[in-house]
């Protein structure tokens, strides 16, 4: 029997199965709309979210709502694998007598996130995970939330982002949870709603005052998140009451206390870079003019800029090339050990009806070998090659090739929104053919963080304006 059937539609039978009937003994976790069970089916662990009966969320706006989310793919955003809808009659007890009755049945099914939620490493003081860590949180949550504003034709508003709604993985990589109730609305403009339901503090004043949701909602509410890591459940309301410099000293000197003497002196700039551009950051999403807040989309093009001036310090730097050989990568963005040309973006010359290629050069930085390892939307683009070894100081070419497009995208919005991820690590000579490359060679190597990853977004240029 397969998991999921027509339409990513699963028998609650088999949900049951997997679940032992939903017993209390697979519970892993329960919110404001339903129970978590842990399930196992083939061997694969998922996560079954049985929703409890909610006010106002009939047959039809439920199916429409799961249909919208289960186009969403990205690393960042918890993997929607399908759902189940079904009516079940019961007896029950009515005036005295046993009458039977329809139970609706409605349920959730998602990747299964080993290393739990946010929230839990989240203490009065600080985060108990190291800033490396944190920072691939932070960066990852915003990348997430910007895909659910700006990758389809119609924004999706989560509406509930706080820490126990961002799960992690084995390898602490963050996905954007609970969106089994997010509001996928027609525009970016504001709206207004007269039912006033969310978590109490990460809610923004409009919100809560008059009822007004838009894209700034979910601003307030990663502000709020990404200050709880940096400051604590109890530092974090000093923001209100410091300074905006004061607050930002006053945190960043505690960050600067636990990374004393973990690492060298440009690392030591690095962190302290990334720190304040974060806190600079959280305090702008938290301010009560919804206008005055930043969009995700511009908190990821800062945070994109700022690893690109991080590149040019490690480059400019004496310490650099020692950098760029090490093996501990304390994150991907600490130091490249494969340049990648272009650095900006992926450009298509797009023609309607025709393949079109264009060409990157991989060059490797070290004295070692280099396993490369390439990651995009297969079904869309072909790369040749995918994967390979390159040996030390060397260039190598990657052939990106688009398939002929029937569709031509509207004139005014080329940018595809999807991104061409480079992975590379070292690895020991021993390696020398490209067959040698498997998926588990980066799955170890993720788990260990010695892999080192670039992004670039994918933009199509319209023929007419080499033109102009």
């Amino acid at each position: 029997m397969s998991l999921v059937g027509k339409d990513m539609d699963i028998e609650l039978e088999l949900l049951e199965k997997i679940t032992n009937k939903f017993s209390e003994d697979q519970k892993v976790g329960s919110g404001g709309y339903g129970d978590v069970y842990r399930g196992v089916y083939n061997g694969e662990v998922i996560a079954v979210k049985k929703l409890h009966p909610l006010q106002g969320l009939d047959d039809k706006s439920f199916e429409r709502e799961f249909r919208n989310l289960r186009g969403i793919d990205h690393e960042n955003v918890v993997r929607l694998l399908g759902y189940c809808y079904a009516l079940k009659m019961k007896f029950v007890t009515h005036n005295g007598e046993l009458v039977r009755a329809k139970e609706m049945e409605r349920v959730l099914c998602f990747e299964y996130m080993q290393g739990g939620s946010l929230d839990k490493h989240i203490s009065d003081e600080s985060c108990d995970l190291d800033w490396p860590t944190c920072y691939k949180i932070i960066k990852g949550t915003c990348e997430g939330l910007n895909h659910l504003h700006n990758a389809r034709g119609k924004p999706i508003f989560h509406l509930d982002l706080k820490p126990a709604n961002i799960l992690l993985d084995q390898n602490k990589t963050p996905k954007i949870g609970d969106l089994g109730l997010s509001r996928l609305v027609t525009s970016s403009d504001t709206h207004k709603t007269e039912t006033i339901t969310g978590t109490q503090g990460y809610m923004p004043p409009e919100y809560m005052k008059e009822g007004f949701i838009s894209m700034k909602f979910d601003v307030f509410s990663l502000g709020v998140i990404i200050l709880k890591i940096m400051a604590g459940n109890i530092g974090y309301p000093r923001c209100y009451n410091l300074p905006h410099e004061e607050f930002v000293e006053l945190v960043t000197n505690s960050w600067k206390e636990r990374l004393q003497g973990r690492s060298g002196s440009s690392s030591q700039e690095i962190n302290i870079l990334r720190l304040k551009a974060c806190l600079d950051i959280a305090l702008r999403c938290v301010r009560d003019d919804r206008k005055k807040r930043p969009s995700v989309n511009d908190i990821v093009k800062e945070l994109e800029q700022l690893e690109s001036k991080i590149k040019e310090i490690l480059l400019s730097s004496d310490q650099s090339k020692n950098l760029i050989g090490q093996q501990q990568i304390r994150s991907p963005a600490d130091s490249n050990i494969l340049a990648v040309d272009p650095t900006l973006e992926l450009r298509f010359a797009f023609e309607p009806k025709k393949d079109i290629s264009c060409c990157l050069q991989l060059t490797n930085l070290t004295e070692a070998s280099i396993a490369f390892n390439i990651k995009t939307n297969r079904t869309k683009y072909y790369t040749e090659p995918s994967k390979g070894i390159m040996p030390p100081c060397s260039k190598r070419y990657v052939l990106v090739t688009l398939p002929a497009q029937e569709e031509v995208p509207p004139s005014n919005d080329m940018q595809c929104h999807d991104m061409f991820l480079v992975q590379s690590v070292h690895v020991s000579k021993e390696l020398t053919s490209d067959d040698e490359i498997t998926g588990d060679l980066f799955e170890e190597a993720m788990t260990e963080k010695v892999v080192d990853v670039v992004k670039l977004p994918i933009v199509y240029v319209a023929r007419a304006q080499f033109t102009q």
